[in-house]
């Protein structure tokens, strides 16, 4: 719960300095019922990627979003480049192992900067990182 706290806390800052800063934020969680498939449990994972900053990212950025679970990459989504203060939905498909009832997981966002224009396109990694449980 803490962390959820904590990321949106973050999201409701002021805007960065920064030329684009991108934050990633604002992680949910929802349950999908499958009825073909009873050994695994379903879910959509989504969070917020926004450019906090002032400018826009140069349009040839190329980056994408990671989503980590124990240490391994289970899904990973191109982000498109972002204007000012311009937000994006991404969201993964994550199945698991059925359980009666399931406890919280714990799943880490990453967003990674594939092009070489980091000063322009994210000046600081400093929010590029997310934990959650969920």
């Amino acid at each position: 719960m803490l962390p959820l706290l904590l990321a949106a806390a973050v999201a409701v800052a002021s805007p960065s300095s920064c030329p684009s800063d991108l934050l990633v934020a604002n992680p949910r969680l929802k349950i999908v019922r499958a009825n073909d498939d009873k050994t695994r449990d379903n879910y959509i994972v989504t969070v917020e990627v926004k450019n906090r900053g002032a400018a826009a990212q140069p349009e040839d950025t190329r980056q994408h979003l990671a989503l980590v679970r124990d240490g391994a990459v289970i899904g990973t989504q191109s982000i498109p480049s972002l204007g000012a203060d311009e937000g994006y939905a991404a969201a993964f498909r994550v199945q698991l192992p059925h359980q009666r009832k399931r406890g919280p997981f714990s799943v880490e966002f990453r967003y990674v900067l594939d092009s070489k224009n980091a000063s322009r396109a994210n000046c600081t990694s400093v929010n590029d990182r997310l934990n959650a449980t969920l």
